[in-house]
């Protein structure tokens, strides 16, 4: 009997109709999730430090910094920047804007650089709480108000949440969405994800637990984090909250590779097999550019196309709704490609030992 070959062109293109059942499961995962109020009732709040680690941040510290003295927080608030071995003038800004200023010159032998960076500015802050956040973002004035509030009144000890994205390019926006909705393809309800750019922790909760340092020769920070803090019993919360801030996370399309190779080869040790749902949905997504090859080479029949296209588009099109432009849903192909590709490339460099570049170093 002969062999079946280990290629099949009309099986590839069957992928693509995966796309909508687990667009589906997205949907009502990102439709499902709690989401932070939008008013908190008055009364004041326990002190707060809000800790920043920056590398080479100089160009996104006057708006984040601007927008945290604009809190409005009925509480003490501290601003801690830790200025994690830059080459810039991330110091001289942070002091501009009145924020304390830590420097330190990069991690020791064990240690990533944002863990120690976080846990360095955790050991000088005065709050009850912390407030763990990224230069690139731009904070709400009353988001900390609601944030702890919530924390509070759901007698919670760790309060994560997921903000609005903003984009500076069509490329980012593209895979963006692809990654953001292969994410909750995936997610699991006891899948304890927190999310590194907005992490608020009692300053009691992280020292008792170890904090960052638990996790210091970790990848992907947050996601460790917060799986090991809930096999510590520790109440912890992941919200929606598009209200509360906003983050910009690439500056460029090299940027935007660099930190596709990061998530995609960190996130399987934490996430298990919902990673693996998450690298499905990707793949069904891109698959119409596999199929479009196989037209292009004679092997599948052009009626192929544009079904596997529209499925592909139907199973974006929530998702390039919410990134502002639904038209994007046509072009999410090229968006999966983007994070399929660089993800790839990223278990390739981490297998030959090569790092991922990220931050001026290897990961």
């Amino acid at each position: 009997m002969p062999t079946p070959p280990l290629w099949n062109w009309k099986r590839a293109a069957t992928l693509t109709f995966l796309a909508l059942p687990l667009a589906i499961r997205a949907e009502r995962n990102y439709r499902t999730m709690p989401r932070l109020p939008r008013i908190a009732h008055n009364g004041s709040l326990p002190s707060l430090s809000i800790i920043v680690p920056a590398r080479n941040e100089a160009h996104n510290l006057p708006a984040l910094l601007a927008s945290l003295r604009a809190l409005c927080y009925p509480g003490d608030v501290e601003i801690v920047v830790v200025d994690d071995a830059s080459a810039d003038d991330t110091s001289r800004i942070a002091e501009r804007y009145g924020a304390r200023v830590l420097r330190v010159d990069g991690p020791p032998p064990g240690w990533r650089g944002k863990p120690h960076a976080c846990h360095r500015g955790a050991e000088i802050a005065r709050g009850e709480w912390l407030l763990f956040t990224d230069a690139d973002m731009v904070h709400a004035a009353a988001g900390p108000h609601l944030a702890v509030r919530y924390a509070l009144d759901h007698e919670l000890d760790v309060l994560s949440l997921f903000v609005h994205q903003g984009y500076r390019s069509r490329l980012e926006r593209l895979a963006l969405s692809v990654a953001f909705a292969g994410l909750f393809a995936g997610r699991r309800p006891d899948n304890y994800v927190l999310n590194g750019q907005y992490i608020l922790i009692r300053r009691k909760v992280y020292w008792q637990s170890g904090g960052f340092a638990m996790v210091r020769g970790e990848v992907i920070e947050d996601l460790a984090l917060g799986n090991l803090l809930h096999q510590r019993g520790t109440r912890t919360a992941l919200l929606l909250a598009d209200h509360a801030a906003t983050v910009h996370m690439y500056d460029d399309f090299c940027h935007v590779w660099n930190g596709m190779m990061r998530l995609g080869t960190g996130s399987l040790r934490w996430s298990g097999l919902s990673s693996l749902v998450t690298a499905l949905f990707v793949s069904a997504i891109m698959s119409p550019l596999i199929v479009l090859t196989g037209v292009v080479t004679g092997q599948l029949r052009l009626r192929w196309l544009p079904a596997t296209w529209l499925a592909a588009a139907l199973g974006m099109l929530t998702w390039a709704q919410r990134a502002g432009y639904a038209f994007d849903a046509l072009w999410a192909p090229i968006g999966a490609l983007i994070v399929q590709m660089s993800a790839v490339w990223g278990f390739a460099r981490r297998t030959l030992r090569l790092g991922v570049p990220w931050k001026g170093r290897q990961v």
